[in-house]
């Protein structure tokens, strides 16, 4: 009785070190990472460590920097937590023909103050249940849109991560959730070997 008690936390603790998830898909030299964080999830966008130094900015007809979709329902949706210098514009059109995204952050609008990392929380009634509720494609094709500034003085462009692009998508593993799973499987052992010591005595 008791291994099958200890088997049955182990299956728990898994279950919910399952529950906190993590991606990450990089595009046009900037880095998308999502992290599920209880009903939220944190979304930072950086430069890909040791490339070119790129920043987000919005184009001359508004400022439109950064566009993403949630998988439906895409209601009751609240973007907060934002990098200073950017505010969150509603849905549209991003630009640079990567079209219309339910989500689009604001950037500055020049170029000359484009800057990165930018981090946002998104959260919504109901909560979610993995990050993978942010990597819907809209109707062009894109995961997420941006519109990037090289800083040592190469031209803006607009960049898309397209379906083409999901193979980048790769899961991390948050250091807290393999700390939840350790800690389970250590238990999980233990009880196991005391319940074998008092059978073996």
């Amino acid at each position: 009785m008791r291994i099958k008690t200890g088997t049955f936390a182990m299956l728990i603790v898994l279950v919910a070190a399952g529950a906190a998830q993590a991606g990450e898909i990089t595009f046009g030299g900037i880095t998308v990472a999502t992290v599920l964080s209880g009903d939220a999830i944190l979304v930072d966008v950086t430069n890909v460590p040791g490339g070119v130094d790129y920043g987000l900015f919005g184009d001359s007809g508004g400022n439109r920097a950064f566009g993403f979709n949630v998988v439906a329902p895409d209601a009751f949706v609240t973007i907060s937590d934002l990098t200073p210098g950017f505010s969150y514009a509603g849905g549209g059109d991003l630009g640079g023909g990567l079209g219309d995204f339910e989500f689009v952050i604001n950037g500055p609008h020049s170029p000359n103050d484009a800057t990165l990392p930018l981090h946002f929380r998104v959260t919504r009634v109901g909560g979610f249940a993995t990050d993978d509720a942010l990597y819907e494609v809209n109707a062009g094709g894109y995961l997420f849109g941006a519109h990037i500034k090289e800083l040592d003085g190469g031209r803006g462009s607009y960049i898309g991560a397209s379906v083409n692009s999901a193979g980048d998508l790769a899961p991390v593993p948050e250091p807290a959730s393999l700390l939840l799973l350790g800690t389970g499987l250590a238990a999980a052992v233990a009880r196991f070997r005391r319940s074998r010591d008092r059978q073996d005595g």
